[in-house]
């Protein structure tokens, strides 16, 4: 695609819509105070449970949250919860980003999106790439810390990251959204380099429902490394989704997506700027059929995913990886006091290394949700992992809860699990020919977490303490230049922190704060330390000004023991919908105070930035 013209095409939106704006700014003074159903909660058990009835502290980002983010990105949306860190979050566009939960790395996070993995078996980590994400086509998202793999099998060691599309409305509708602004570190001077857009087309009929969506993002205003030279970035998104309801009780949902990445990369031995060329190719598809029947139902989840990675340097080499994934599960609800679950999850990886290497998995699992009394309730599992190199492993998890007070103003839950972790090598730590180690043997995780919830009126006070134990780790040795496993127990643990409320009916204050350790881990670029305060005030039910403070703290770089200095950012945001016309708009500014800081050492970070983002519904 041309650069000029998406250029021009997103400039001419942005101002023509922009002119409007005092025109329709006229919105009724409302308090934003509303009583809200409670949230519905699915991963801890997935049953679709009211939050009250969860064992495990869940982030739930609904669909007006993620809104107030269009423009930034998917990065900067999930780093502001507590115990969730993104390295890479404020560099280079193409910079790889490592997603952290409680301390642990990519390899240890489960990523899925509408229930199925995706993942990169060619990559170091066998994990995925969150630069092939869009926000604009994701309806919600679920956050669940800790060892999940009872539930959702190998790789869920610190979490799982649930993604739920955008489905189709009923009747037709369409979608327009753009973003344009400036994409610079502290020292480049005010261009515009950022261009986003999107088109969503949807029908939703009584029986068949299609949806068809395209993306484009353009970046040219960073170095990866610090340097006068800018590397360009683009991601091209298309997919389409269907989906069939004959009747009440089956429903059957299909879809496919492609993405394409072209970015510039540096180099890193030595670390300089060069004009090398990265080409990523993403296809994926799913298929999901389910049939419901009294009082319970059954699904079966297929998803194929491919990726093509092409590397232009001066020693060219080319990737591919190929994952598949069955998984069938049967669902009973008992009366109302408990929610059974059993099922299994087939998987095969494959990637292009000396001799095409693969491996496959496959699991039988179990889970239930005990009701015991409306005071306490029992989540508890077990999972079967048979592996084709590592045999059989066996994961469990046990998850209870006590609600000590639930009235019409007082709640006080208390909150514990114990669960356990398997997972296995990557291809490319197994079978890279100059680093890679076939003797390894599979990282095992064990996890404790015990926290409490207290909510009064229109206040809420989360507190949870978190501890895991890998045995054995997997690290890359320095003195081999081959993966190993860790001599030593890694240990990980820290505490976790919300505070979420109304200060007056307009004003609300959400605080989240991140206190992590280790003993023999690997903390490198994580900190011991994080905040993020966000203070949003709503001028009206349509209009909402918001500030948010970033604290990170200080860090180890990449040797492990240079400590890199904490900083703080500040970001300021204003969101408006306006009455007369479908349309939502947003300014973000970000860094305001164009702090010096290092996120990763000899690379570049962003600076002060301003983007507008422009949301057209229709109808």
């Amino acid at each position: 695609m041309n650069f000029d013209i998406l250029k021009g095409a997103t400039l001419l939106f942005c101002v023509s819509s922009l002119g409007l704006f005092a025109q329709n700014t006229d919105i009724d003074s409302l308090t934003v105070k509303t009583t809200q159903l409670e949230e519905i909660v699915l991963s801890d058990s997935k049953f679709p449970l009211k939050r009250s009835q969860s064992g495990k502290p869940i982030i739930k980002i609904n669909a007006d949250e993620i809104s107030k983010f269009q423009g930034l990105g998917l990065s900067e949306l999930i780093r502001q919860y507590a115990g969730v860190e993104i390295i890479g979050s404020q560099s280079y566009a193409g910079q790889n980003k490592t997603l952290s939960l409680r301390g642990g790395r990519n390899r240890q996070v489960l990523v899925l999106i509408d229930g199925i993995r995706v993942t990169d078996p060619s990559r170091i980590d066998n994990d995925f790439n969150l630069n092939f994400l869009s926000l604009d086509q994701i309806e919600s998202i679920e956050i669940m810390k800790g060892a999940s793999s009872t539930l959702y099998g190998s790789s869920a060691a610190t979490g799982v990251v649930q993604i739920q599309t955008k489905k189709a409305a009923v009747g037709f509708s369409a979608q327009l959204q753009s973003s344009v602004g400036s994409d610079q570190d502290q020292d480049s001077s005010f261009d515009l380099a950022l261009f986003k857009n999107s088109l969503d087309l949807s029908y939703g009929g009584e029986k068949l429902s299609a949806k068809a969506y395209a993306f484009s993002h353009e970046t040219n205003g960073m170095s990866a490394v610090i340097g006068p030279e800018r590397d360009p970035f683009s991601h091209f998104n298309l997919g389409t989704s269907l989906q069939f309801k004959p009747n009440d009780q089956f429903t059957i949902r299909s879809g496919y997506d492609r993405s394409v990445i072209h970015s510039d990369y540096d180099n890193s031995f030595p670390l300089e700027d060069a004009n090398f060329k990265l080409s990523t190719r993403m296809d994926r598809i799913h298929l999901s059929p389910s049939f419901t029947y009294t009082n319970g139902g059954v699904n079966l989840n297929f998803g194929y995913q491919k990726v093509a990675r092409d590397f232009q340097s001066n020693y060219p080499f080319q990737t591919e990886g190929e994952h598949t994934q069955i998984e069938l599960n049967n669902r009973y609800v008992l009366g109302s006091k408990l929610y059974a679950l059993v099922g299994s999850l087939y998987q095969k990886q494959k990637a292009a290394y000396e001799g095409g290497q693969e491996m496959s998995q496959t699991d039988f699992f179990g889970n239930v949700v005990a009701v015991f009394s409306e005071q306490f309730r029992v989540n508890f599992g077990g999972r079967l992992n048979s592996h084709s190199s590592y045999g059989n492993k066996f994961t469990y998890s046990i998850n209870p809860s006590v609600q000590l007070v639930d009235n019409d103003t007082h709640s006080l839950k208390l909150l514990t699990a114990l669960s356990t972790a398997f997972i296995a090598p990557s291809l490319y730590q197994l079978y890279d020919p100059y680093s890679g180690n076939e003797n390894l043997k599979p990282e095992e995780n064990t996890s404790f977490e015990t926290g409490v919830e207290y909510k009064k009126t229109d206040w809420k006070l989360s507190a949870t303490y978190f501890y895991r134990n890998e045995n054995p780790s997997l690290i890359y040795d320095l003195s081999t230049y081959r993966y190993e496993n860790a001599q030593q127990n890694a240990t990980y643990y820290g505490m976790e922190f919300q505070f979420l409320g109304l200060l007056s009916d307009h004003f609300q204050w959400n605080q989240q704060a991140t206190f992590t350790a280790s003993k023999e881990g690997d903390l490198r670029y994580l900190p011991k330390f994080s905040s993020q305060t966000a203070l949003s005030y709503s001028l009206n039910p349509k209009r909402q000004i918001s500030l948010r403070l970033q604290a990170i703290g200080k860090r180890f770089g990449l040797n492990n023991a240079t400590v890199l200095n904490g900083y703080a950012l500040f970001h300021l945001s204003y969101k408006n919908e306006l009455k007369n016309l479908p349309l939502t708009y947003s300014i973000h500014a970000t860094n305001i105070f164009n702090a010096r800081y290092v996120e990763i050492e000899q690379y570049s970070s962003r600076g002060r930035n301003v983007i507008v983002a422009l949301n057209y519904r229709f109808p």
